[in-house]
């Protein structure tokens, strides 16, 4: 069985040269390491399927998954066990990104192709750009002429490059000039993102992308991302890739059609209010102040903020906890939690207590609803 000790989630990170940055690097305190130098990191793996947590006392790495089979109940909880099975398929990331394709996921219970449903929702960390939803009043025949008549253009421009007739500076040139007369984004709600936002895309069928203003937003989306996994060849639908041309004169793939028939039309769907909020308090003491973030079928996340050698108390009985320290440090025991990285709480672990250093600290304590 483990010990109540709390087990070091080893790094993942990603590298991403076109649309990341030192965000990821810096929170982590690897700013000087020689192995991120001149590089950019557009997001890590804070839990998934390949996650190796490293032994407290031993320092050695393991998987996670292997972990749990030792002793699903004692790292789990008996009632995760008993409703979600041995493979948790949680998926947690911290991303900095920039603009990215409109996409939409398949909701629950909804069947097309091979396509999956991947629940997610997102937490800004910093002010950002992002689209979601069909504007109010949009016409869905005009909005998908629009992205059909832009999918086909780009084709022929693609095939036009990888035969020689033209150039990729060209064909990405053309591009941008018709997708600027047909102005995809007009029917969309654009939204400029707030610290702290929260944006729920867990009921599907909603259109979604990050933008891009390096003018306002230089780093661009800094997002905490907490979904179910799934692999995106199996459910993130590309409605519009923003005239990307790859160096090769190719285009990614595109679904347009599948994305058409996805995207939810309703008001409920498409209205801002009902997906996207703030936190809510839960409670608060002398020493911090623990707010809901999530509350969904699929996962739930709290934010526990600690004033200088603040604590509170918290318990992993019912389910293992995955905390984030966003900011500062705390101690569970002996045991020190530093900020940037990431920490599993096994479910024998029980009732256990967090205390700040005297500078304080933020955590994000994601669990399952079991």
């Amino acid at each position: 069985m483990p010990e109540s000790n709390p087990w070091l989630v080893q790094d993942e990170l990603i590298e991403q040269p076109s649309w990341g940055g030192r965000y990821i690097i810096d929170l982590k305190g690897l700013s000087d390491s020689d192995d991120w130098a001149g590089k950019k990191v557009g997001q890590s793996y804070e839990l998934a399927s390949t996650s190796k947590l490293i032994d407290p006392k031993t320092q050695a790495a393991t998987l996670f998954s292997d972990l749990i089979k030792q002793d699903p109940e004692g790292w789990l909880g008996s009632a995760v066990v008993a409703k979600y099975g041995l493979s948790i398929s949680l998926l947690i990331k911290l991303t900095q990104a920039k603009g990215n394709s409109f996409q939409v996921h398949l909701p629950e219970g909804k069947k097309l192709g091979h396509w999956l449903p991947k629940p997610e929702a997102w937490f800004y960390l910093a002010p950002g750009l992002f689209t979601f939803g069909l504007k109010a009043g949009t016409s869905f025949d005009a909005y998908s002429n629009v992205l059909r008549t832009i999918d086909d253009h780009m084709h022929r421009l693609s095939d036009e490059v990888t035969a020689g007739k033209r150039t990729v500076e060209d064909a990405r040139q053309q591009a941008s000039n018709r997708i600027a007369s047909l102005n995809p984004l007009s029917y969309v709600n654009t939204v400029h993102a707030q610290t702290d936002d929260i944006v729920d895309l867990t009921a599907g069928g909603i259109h979604h992308s990050w933008e891009e203003d390096n003018v306002n937003y230089p780093e661009g989306n800094l997002v905490y991302e907490v979904q179910i996994d799934v692999q995106d060849e199996f459910c993130s639908m590309r409605g519009f890739d923003k005239g990307k041309i790859l160096d090769d004169g190719k285009l990614r793939a595109t679904h347009v059609d599948d994305y058409l028939a996805t995207i939810e039309q309703d008001s409920y769907h498409n209205d801002l209010s009902q997906h996207v909020r703030q936190p809510g308090l839960l409670s608060e003491t002398d020493g911090g102040k623990v707010e809901s973030i999530f509350r969904t079928p699929y996962f739930n996340m709290d934010r526990i903020t600690l004033g200088d050698g603040g604590s509170q108390g918290l318990s992993s009985a019912a389910a293992f906890h995955h905390l984030f320290v966003h900011a500062g440090s705390v101690k569970i025991g002996e045991i020190e939690l530093v900020q940037g990285r990431s920490y599993i709480v096994p479910a024998s672990a029980g009732d256990y207590q967090l205390t700040a250093a005297k500078a304080g600290a933020v955590l994000l304590n994601t669990f399952l609803p079991a």
